[in-house]
């Protein structure tokens, strides 16, 4: 029988809500360009990969190679609003709806990570991404570090963002059932599609407190964009492919360049498997937040962009 990972709940625990205010500046605060200036229906495409649909936004231009954001378990591409933008002045920028996240269709096959993989190998195909700097968060640091290793031609760099790659073989999913079960409130809770409950400050902290440090630092609309992601058909699948895909004896393997962006109160998974991560990977950048949670490039927009974009040499 295969062995299942342990997802480590991590030692950091909740940020009360009077603590939000002692945050910094730049927590929440939104890079230039806004996303909210955007005209995103002309960034959105889609196709076909293995007889079903993959929905992308699609964004920039310029020399160097292009950066695939790759999305976390539960998510979709606007997990990536705060900084398309940014980065897509320097560069081309794909950010994906994994098959069974977002508008992406369920695949045919049951979700695993090599699948998953497989499907990536294909969308940089049909746009010509030869060898892309590839961005995963949480789930997508894992389908990340699995491109490098199955398709190592794919992949020029690594950012691996709070990236679920490291765990023992045992399964224990209280971090990620904590996270699931407020994405189940989230969405229940939202009446009709309107924002009621997150204009609320407590029950917006309550939602989001297992993903966020500080979530009544983030605008409303932005935390609608991630609520709106929450309840999609290929969650329980991922989970189970993540808490079975151990690809820890490999990480040596990568010889890519990589950076490890990590938020030090990650409650879901501890800093300290960031620390181990960045030792794996030969010549890794370790770039830590301080009072963060589990997605840097939605709390911390403006550093976070600045370290993506100095790691690619467009800075």
């Amino acid at each position: 029988m295969t062995a299942h990972r342990r997802i480590l709940a991590a030692h950091a625990r909740p940020a009360s809500l009077s603590s939000a205010a002692a945050a910094g500046a730049d927590y929440g605060a939104s890079d230039s360009p806004d996303w909210r200036s955007v005209h995103w229906p002309a960034q959105l495409r889609a196709m076909t990969v293995a007889g079903r649909r993959v929905h992308l936004a699609d964004r920039g231009s310029g020399e160097g190679p292009p950066l695939l954001l790759i999305h976390g378990l539960g998510g979709r591409w606007q997990n990536w609003l705060e900084n398309i933008p940014r980065l897509a002045q320097h560069r081309r920028v794909v950010a994906i709806d994994l098959p069974g996240f977002g508008r992406s269709q369920m695949p045919t096959q049951p979700i695993s990570i090599a699948g998953y993989a497989s499907a990536l190998d294909r969308v940089c195909d049909l746009l010509e991404l030869d060898a892309a700097v590839v961005v995963g968060n949480s789930l997508g640091g894992l389908v990340a570090t699995e491109l490098a290793l199955r398709f190592p031609d794919r992949t020029s760099a690594l950012v691996l963002v709070a990236a679920a790659c490291l765990a023992p073989a045992e399964l224990s999913l209280h971090g990620a059932q904590l996270a699931l079960s407020a994405s189940r409130w989230i969405t229940a809770s939202l009446p009709n599609g309107t924002t009621s409950v997150l204009r609320r400050r407590r029950a917006r902290h309550l939602a989001f407190a297992s993903i966020l440090r500080h979530p009544t630092r983030i605008a409303t609309d932005t935390l609608y964009e991630l609520a709106g992601g929450l309840r999609p058909p290929g969650t329980f699948q991922a989970l189970s492919a993540l808490s079975m895909h151990d690809i820890t004896g490999e990480l040596r393997e990568i010889a890519v360049p990589s950076l490890v962006i990590h938020g030090r109160e990650d409650m879901l998974i501890p800093h300290s498997e960031a620390e181990q991560l960045a030792g794996l990977l030969a010549g890794a950048e370790l770039v830590s937040f301080e009072d963060t949670g589990h997605m840097p490039m939605v709390e911390r927009p403006v550093p976070f962009n600045e370290a993506v974009l100095r790691f690619v040499g467009a800075l």
